[in-house]
């Protein structure tokens, strides 16, 4: 079953689709994959979390830290809420997200492992990451793919959008590793993987 979902998925050329990047549609597989695990210890460390207000983060950086400048604009509304601002419902969301004091903590949702810390600010009409804190063992080494990373996850659990993910730039170029990675990143929330800039699609 998993190979001829493999052979559904396809590559789109930057005409055929609304983002102007090379793509491959991981949707047939992403959308079809359920995550199991047999390990009691993770699963009750996915449970746990699920009402938790992410207040244990504060103030803590990812280990294994780097530090990376960035500019990542976002429509805002003038509201702030602190807070669980996304939280994995099954186990194919593979992320948590929580506001706190100006800063993003975003979690891996299975291990609860902090993976980045995001500097944002708010205006009326804007919020701005300028700094990402990140696990570097965990994330990449590769600072543009770190940035991607942090704004795909803002846009589309934060902001639902629907756009194209990243992918290392030394992952194999084959359709099912490619697949599989994305799965275990992004869970249901992969689409679109591309090898392009993703933070230019706003």
């Amino acid at each position: 079953m998993k190979e001829l979902t493999f052979d559904k998925l396809t590559w789109l050329n930057e005409r055929s689709n609304p983002f102007k990047v090379r793509c491959l549609d991981c949707r047939p597989f992403c959308r079809s994959m359920v995550s199991t695990t047999k390990d009691i210890t993770i699963a009750v460390r996915f449970t746990e979390p699920r009402k938790a207000t992410g207040e244990q983060y504060i103030g803590k950086l990812p280990s294994n830290g780097i530090t990376l400048k960035c500019d990542l604009t976002y429509l805002h509304n003038g509201q702030d809420k602190e807070g669980a601002l996304f939280r994995a419902e099954v186990m194919e969301d593979k992320w948590d997200i929580y506001l706190y004091a100006g800063f993003l903590y975003l979690t891996r949702s299975w291990t609860g492992d902090l993976v980045f810390r995001a500097k944002i600010d708010f205006s009326e009409s804007q919020a701005n990451i300028t700094r990402i804190d990140a696990n570097a063992l965990v994330a990449s080494q590769n600072n543009l793919f770190i940035i991607n990373q942090v704004d795909f996850l803002v846009k589309s659990h934060l902001y639902k959008l629907e756009v194209p993910h990243p992918l290392p730039k030394d992952l194999p170029t084959d359709n099912q590793t490619i697949a599989l990675f994305s799965f275990s990143q992004y869970g249901r929330w992969a689409s679109f993987a591309t090898y392009d800039d993703t933070s230019q699609i706003r």
